[in-house]
């Protein structure tokens, strides 16, 4: 285990050891951690710098509720909850109030941390005072990216609300996102290139670059996203995951890997790193560190009292994880054939690799690895949903298989990181900003395009159009949940329109380029927090 994770395991049980007394009792609680105490040392700082990461790891995030509704969402893939599937969600939704809820939780850590520090603090080495306020100033950037993107018009604060009384306004997407900016820009100038083994799942120099580079070309500031992503491409840190050998199961597995929590095999005896592999540019982190069991309800609570993300409770097959509820598939009639046919793949496939890897079908094998429940054992038609009309399951993101039979307290507590940032798509990033712009920094548009085909052995492009950049978005960045905010940004910036987007989502409005602010939250700001134009 490296340090930044036993780190954040040790603020979980610091966290889950808090307790609170009564005022009457007049006895002092010895587990609470008085205020006045802390915020003094440097090992107070890098604790209070874990807990700002630590929401990314939530439920209300990227442990469960980013990705449940983003699956529901996304017209690539089928859920269980037809309303959400029909796009039927509104400001009561309890999933939008959590993600809601997440991203501020988050916003007031990185506010608190740059409260406390000042110059009274004695750190043993001044240079990580620097690089530790630049990770607080990332991880507020990403938090309001998401605020901005999926709310648009949420409050922005920059300091920790003082008077709980006092409801907070809100703000604009444009100085939300301006916030954005500069925070990203701030902890560019602060953070390191790299870490060494022990702190890798912090953030990075280049995770800056990369995150403003998005924030970029979210609001069609081509010209600019192509300059500082062009700089992360030119820097030479990352690599996509490329192909070893020649065989089927080297183009497959070399791009599977960014999706798994084990190394792949490729031919012969090729292996292809997973986790922190040359492509990854962030993540978020789960592991099995810490798992109570049904203990005090930690299989409930990720990133609070386990290690684990619920990934595979909510979309594993239940027929493969006992427990699991299944909610997912595959939508199977239109999204298959958007991926190509190869003319003469190297390895022989019929369609491109990333088909095999997003797609598990009925008589695949469900689990390669020897000693395992499942191992060489085909995916049978009653693993999939009865409720979904659809005959192929997600592979992407829940293979291997979470199982029961090697972790007791599966389907919870998955271990598998959540790619949040990786080097494909920067480079689609970059190409589509650096063909809209009419610009480049250093690679043609079309070649950065170019390089995401080549990992899968597809034939390269002889030139650059709207229509390529949206397909090769659509198949790369597929179970992300990129498509759907994709489609609502390029709806913003005119590049679609609504016929487009209603020939895969009918239901598909004007008002669903954002989510509803929360009716909750809204009552909690004593009528000073007003709910979005778009969703009144």
């Amino acid at each position: 285990m490296n340090r930044f994770l036993k780190i954040t395991t040790a603020i979980i049980f610091v966290l889950t050891a808090f307790g609170c007394s009564e005022e009457f009792l007049e006895v002092d609680n010895e587990n609470n951690i008085s205020e006045n105490s802390f915020y003094k040392t440097n090992s107070d700082f890098e604790d209070l710098t874990i807990t700002a990461y630590c929401p990314l790891a939530y439920s209300n995030l990227f442990a469960q509720e980013m990705q449940t509704f983003g699956f529901a969402i996304d017209d690539r893939i089928l859920h269980e909850r037809s309303d959400w599937d029909q796009l039927q969600y509104n400001s009561t939704s309890g999933e939008i109030t959590n993600i809601f809820i997440g991203l501020y939780t988050g916003i007031f850590r990185t506010n608190l941390f740059l409260e406390k520090i000042n110059d009274d603090i004695v750190f043993l080495d001044p240079e990580r005072r620097n690089t530790m306020t630049g990770e607080i100033y990332f991880l507020r950037g990403l938090y309001y990216f998401y605020v901005a993107d999926w709310f648009e018009v949420g409050p922005l604060l920059t300091e920790t609300a003082k008077d709980p009384m006092q409801g907070q306004p809100n703000s604009t997407q444009k100085a939300i996102y301006a916030q954005v900016e500069s925070d990203l820009l701030m902890a560019i100038e602060l953070l390191p290139e790299t870490w060494d083994d022990n702190d890798l799942g912090r953030v990075t120099k280049g995770a800056a670059k990369s995150m403003l580079g998005k924030a970029y070309l979210y609001q069609a500031k081509f010209s600019e996203a192509t300059s500082i992503l062009g700089e992360v491409i030119s820097s030479g840190q990352y690599a996509l995951n490329m192909p070893k050998g020649t065989d089927s199961i080297d183009f497959v597995n070399a791009y599977l890997s960014n999706f798994t929590s084990i190394d792949m095999p490729g031919s012969a005896d090729i292996m292809y790193d997973s986790e922190f592999n040359t492509e990854s540019i962030f993540e978020v982190n789960f592991s099995l560190a810490v798992d109570n069991g049904t203990t005090d309800a930690s299989q409930w609570l990720p990133g609070r009292r386990s290690t684990g993300s619920l990934i595979t409770w909510y979309n594993g097959s239940s027929s493969i994880t006992s427990g699991s509820f299944g909610n997912i598939a595959m939508e199977d009639q239109e999204f298959p054939k958007e991926f190509e046919i190869p003319v003469n793949h190297a390895a022989g496939l019929a369609f491109d690799p990333r088909y095999y890897a997003t797609f598990i079908r009925v008589g695949d094998i469900v689990d390669f690895r020897e000693g395992f429940k499942f191992y060489n054992k085909p995916f049978e038609a009653n693993y999939l949903n009865s409720v979904l009309p659809s005959e192929i399951g997600m592979r992407k993101q829940l293979y291997p298989y979470h199982t029961s039979d090697v972790w007791s307290n599966a389907p919870f507590c998955d271990p598998n990181n959540w790619r949040l940032i990786r080097y494909a798509d920067v480079l689609l990033m970059y190409a589509e900003a650096a063909f809209r712009s009419g610009s480049s920094a250093g690679i043609t548009p079309l070649d950065a395009l170019n390089q995401v085909r080549e990992r899968v052995g597809m034939e390269p492009l002889s030139a650059l159009n709207k229509e390529a950049i949206i397909h090769e978005r659509d198949i790369e960045l597929a179970c992300e949940n990129s498509r759907f905010w994709d489609l609502g940004r390029w709806l913003n910036d005119g590049w679609i329109d609504l016929a487009y987007i209603n020939q895969t989502l009918p239901n598909y409005e004007a008002k669903h380029v954002c989510l509803p602010i929360p009716l909750q939250e809204i009552q909690r700001h004593y009528g000073v927090l007003k709910q979005n134009p778009k969703w009144e």
